[in-house]
């Protein structure tokens, strides 16, 4: 087996128009995109069938993905088949996976061709879905797949958690989906270098410039694995500064976990996110998980509060000579940890993380909801992990992110969904929804310029109040900041003197009001939309008393909210919901709770909410399960969709 290069474009281009139907066939231009791009590979088997020169006799062409790799093509020239070239060719690319540490091979067949399906099954493939339409109208295929990682991983070439040290003989430990190495072999080591499937846990003694410790991280950050420590929280250290700026993040966890404790100074020891001081072990965790650290040791001051002083390396030998029963224990715990074990990768395709805030007092999923919303996500095949605002630097261990919790361009959140999309994952809440949906003024211009209907508004300017233009509104009117949620600097005014009132104190917030018209409802609907579709209807009625759904003014708990009535999709005015469909779209393709209000039979729309509430037991409330696996299909549909979308590279000359 070789790699191809373009001199052996003629042969791929004869061995397409030879092997494929005229419709299933990669035309030139695509077979030269397919030897260049760095996202593919195509792999060439070469025999000598009359005892001559080698030659050309097949090929497959293979793209890559996070986790699998994916036959695209796979083809043996008619002259040489049922020489059992067609087995020596999946033989190459299994072996190159192994060797590269992909987790599964991926295909799709003709469905018809029941003696190529029976064909591959013999080879270890399994079928695990039919795709409809798949080629052409009235053209099925069936995916199909072969798992290259054992339950068991006793093969060291199926472990992808690598342990770097300097010396494997002084590693203690043996731990099951683990491969300790050397240094040199890691650096050296043709395994290591052209895959970016390896987790890397670098334990070497020294990590100063030009050390092994400091190009082990190096290298393997080159080769976009994940590596921890990484080559930036190595700098990080040299400097107080970057130190205290990374702590800057955690710092009411650090005033909250060393509030008891004396003196100016004190020092806690983490080995793999834990501490022989027990006391502290949440501490820990928070802390490793910020620095991206093994072993490492955080020095305190206090003068006002507790700052980070310093932030330092412990090397291994040392930890295993003064604490060698703790570091065995939490060595164990952390790298038997369930996101760190391969074998779920048998049954899950995908990695999903759900961003929430357990602190958070109003959030858009309650914990019922969550738990339903990972059990859809398992049932999908996602492996699936809540995390928080502190697992930032994991973003890149996932396929999706779905951000569960209030999102603002001003927050972590929009942080989140940035860093996720940069980084090719896909992301729910994506950063132009959230931008988009979090300005009242630009939802106002897009519906306004897509004719969506919506309540008469009007942009108020700090510069531009004055009695006379307070004349020309007719009372009651909403008066709101163009980045409101929830109700919050939302304000109904019925007379000039009160609106003014109001203005003045929002224009200490904003230098811009939104004023619009009343529209006096007993309810507002809401339409959950997701890809385009409806996905729930609800009827939110006003709280008590007051005359919007929440009152954040009322001391009196069940007055905050009024009463929520959901509602089969079919028994939903086609108004309400076409109204709904044509705005979110102004928007984007993703998820939106649109809240719209019925005025003789006109569906106006109230805003376009980005993160809406998806509560048990109310938008749940008629579809239940349904609900939640069309959420979890809609991330596999888009995971699926991204590793097909064609991705061509052009070139212009100046």
């Amino acid at each position: 087996m070789k790699i191809a290069t373009l001199d052996d474009l003629p042969f791929l281009d004869q061995l397409e128009g030879r092997c494929f139907p005229a419709h299933r066939r990669s035309n030139r231009r695509s077979l030269r995109v397919s030897i260049t791009s760095p996202a593919q590979i195509v792999m060439i088997l070469e025999a000598s069938p009359d005892e001559g020169p080698p030659r050309n006799v097949g090929a497959a062409i293979l793209l890559n993905y996070k986790n699998s790799l994916r036959i695209y093509s796979l083809a043996v020239d008619p002259d040489y088949q049922k020489h059992g070239y067609g087995a020596e060719l999946i033989e190459g690319v299994v072996s190159h996976a192994r060797e590269h540490g992909y987790h599964r091979l991926t295909l799709e067949a003709d469905a018809e061709n029941k003696k190529l399906i029976n064909w591959y099954k013999k080879v270890g493939f399994e079928t695990v879905e039919v795709l409809h339409d798949y080629y052409a109208a009235g053209e099925h295929a069936v995916r199909m797949r072969k798992e290259l990682i054992s339950n068991e991983a006793n093969d060291p070439d199926q472990r992808n958690n690598v342990i770097v040290v300097d010396n494997p003989k002084s590693w203690p430990l043996d731990i099951p989906g683990t491969e300790v190495v050397a240094a040199k072999t890691y650096l050296s080591s043709q395994k290591y270098q052209n895959s970016n499937l390896f987790r890397i846990f670098n334990l070497c003694k020294s990590f100063k410039p030009h050390k092994f410790g400091y190009y082990v991280s190096l290298l393997a950050s080159a080769r976009d694995q994940k590596v921890i420590p990484n080559v930036t929280s190595l700098r990080d250290l040299s400097s107080v500064t970057l130190v205290q700026s990374v702590a800057d993040d955690v710092q009411d966890a650090i005033q909250q976990h060393l509030k008891d404790v004396e003196g100016k100074e004190f020092s806690l020891d983490i080995y793999f996110e834990n501490t022989p001081n027990q006391a502290f072990s949440p501490l820990a965790k928070i802390l490793s998980q910020q620095f991206e650290l093994l072993l490492f040791r955080v020095v305190f001051n206090k003068e006002e509060n507790w700052e980070v002083r310093k932030v330092q390396l412990l090397p291994l030998s040392n930890i295993l000579k003064e604490h060698p029963e703790e570091f065995e224990k939490f060595a164990s715990k952390y790298f038997q940890k369930k996101r760190f074990r391969r074998t779920r990768f048998k049954y899950f395709h995908y990695d999903l993380g759900i961003l929430v805030n357990p602190q958070e007092a109003t959030p858009p999923s309650c914990q019922e909801a969550l738990h339903r919303m990972r059990d859809a996500a398992e049932k999908t095949g996602f492996y699936t992990e809540f995390i928080t605002r502190q697992d930032y630097n994991r973003i890149c261990e996932f396929d999706a992110i779905f951000i569960r919790e209030t999102t603002s361009v001003n927050n972590h959140t929009y942080k989140f969904s940035r860093r996720a999309y940069a980084e090719g994952l896909i992301v729910m809440d994506d950063p132009w929804s959230i931008l988009r949906c979090s300005n009242k003024m630009y939802l106002y211009e897009r519906l306004s310029r897509s004719r969506v209907r919506q309540p008469r508004s009007w942009l108020i300017c700090k510069e531009a109040l004055d009695d006379q233009a307070l004349v020309k509104y007719k009372f009651p009117i909403v008066l709101k900041l163009p980045d409101s949620c929830f109700s919050i600097g939302v304000f109904k005014v019925n007379d000039q003197d009160e609106m003014k009132e109001k203005l003045e104190l929002l224009f200490k917030t904003s230098e811009v009001v939104i004023a619009q018209e009343f529209i006096r409802t007993p309810f507002d609907w809401r339409i959950g939309v997701l890809d385009g579709s409806p996905l729930y209807a609800c009827k939110y009625h006003m709280a008590d008393g007051h005359w919007q759904i929440y009152n954040w003014n009322t001391e009196v708990k069940s007055n905050f909210t009024g009463d929520a009535e959901t509602l089969p999709l079919n028994q939903v005015p086609n108004h309400i919901l076409q109204t709904a469909i044509k705005g979110s779209a102004v928007i984007g393709d993703g998820l939106y709770g649109v809240d719209l209000k019925e005025v003789q039979g006109k569906a106006y729309i109230i805003e376009i909410n980005d993160n809406p509430n998806i509560d048990a037991g109310i938008e749940d409330a008629i579809y239940q399960e349904e609900l939640y696996l069309k959420l979890m299909n809609s991330f596999c549909n888009r995971i699926e969709r991204e590793r097909k979308a064609p991705h061509f590279i052009s070139f212009r000359e100046d």
